[in-house]
């Protein structure tokens, strides 16, 4: 009986969106992909600090919630880009409170106008599995103590990235050391944290000084999960101003809309599900506030 209820909520978190997740799900990531890949750490010619916020399908109870605030930073004459943030990821019993460390050597290749990154990262984090947040259908369930089990977590992720100021393409792999979580019986088996990857592209095609769009494309999952790809399209006026719509083959609809005054930019994601959790949610919402702190003593300042 514990193993099922472990594995009702753990193994939920490693499927697909539809199913939920075992990692963080960002809409805005296409403004800050170092989230997603460590090679992205010193990519651009100044010094972003962004915090992200996210409440997802809002309407049903304890449903996953993430914060993150994360920087990166580009020694140019090393090559070496070094960054990493802090997350605090729930969802429902489970959480997980953690930091990121993470450095990037870039490689320039002159002949095409573009680099090459590598990227390392390690992480470490606080599992939490809190049974007090549990409603059984039995209270007296013997499987249940309504403890709290927190376990701590060490992991790494490796990353490419491939880019120049009009296109980019990146992998990366997360959770690398697949750790086990011991739930302290015996009895069950332990549960891995699952390897997730990510592979990234998008191009800007300018049309005048005054507008701009970006397709992309972000394709992820696991080795044991289906995979989900994300197909996305924003749009730019003055460099400024954007406005975004994404599709997910989870069969979510993001729109998203920001705006940059000087260093500072604030960005909104809503995502409404067409799946069948339309039925019990109302959509999700992201929020991401963030500063170029080093914008414009560079040429070539680019929003990533």
């Amino acid at each position: 009986m514990r193993k099922l209820i472990f594995i009702s909520i753990v193994g939920l978190m490693n499927f697909t969106e539809i199913y939920a997740q075992q990692i963080p799900l960002y809409s805005q990531y296409m403004m800050n992909s170092f989230l997603l890949n460590p090679a992205i750490a010193g990519s651009v010619d100044y010094f972003p600090v962004i915090l992200t916020a996210r409440r997802q399908w809002v309407g049903i109870d304890n449903g996953p919630s993430t914060q993150a605030i994360s920087a990166h930073y580009l020694f140019e004459y090393q090559n070496l880009g070094v960054g990493g943030y802090l997350f605090n990821d729930k969802f429902g019993a489970v959480s997980r409170t953690g930091v990121q460390a993470c450095g990037a050597y870039h490689i320039k290749l002159s002949d095409i106008n573009s680099k090459l990154s590598f990227g390392l990262a390690f992480k470490a984090f606080q599992f939490k599995f809190d049974q007090t947040q549990f409603r059984p259908i039995d209270d007296a369930d013997p499987a249940l103590n309504y403890g709290t089990i927190k376990k701590f977590v060490p992991d790494a992720d490796f990353g490419v990235y491939f880019y120049n100021p009009k296109y980019y393409a990146g992998i990366s792999a997360t959770q690398l050391i697949e750790f086990k979580i011991d739930l302290g019986d015996s009895t069950l088996d332990k549960n891995s944290i699952i390897r997730h990857y990510f592979l990234t592209g998008g191009y800007k095609y300018e049309f005048n000084e005054q507008f701009e769009i970006e397709p992309s494309l972000l394709l992820k999952g696991t080795l044991k999960t289906p995979w989900q790809i994300d197909i996305n399209l924003k749009a730019y006026y003055q460099k400024n101003y954007w406005i975004g719509l994404s599709y997910r083959t989870s069969k979510d609809l993001v729109v998203m809309l920001g705006l940059k005054y000087k260093k500072y930019y604030l960005g909104y994601a809503f995502d409404y599900t067409f799946s069948s959790l339309k039925k019990y949610t109302n959509g999700s919402h992201e929020i991401m506030i963030g500063g170029n702190i080093t914008e414009g003593k560079n040429k070539g300042s680019k929003l990533l």
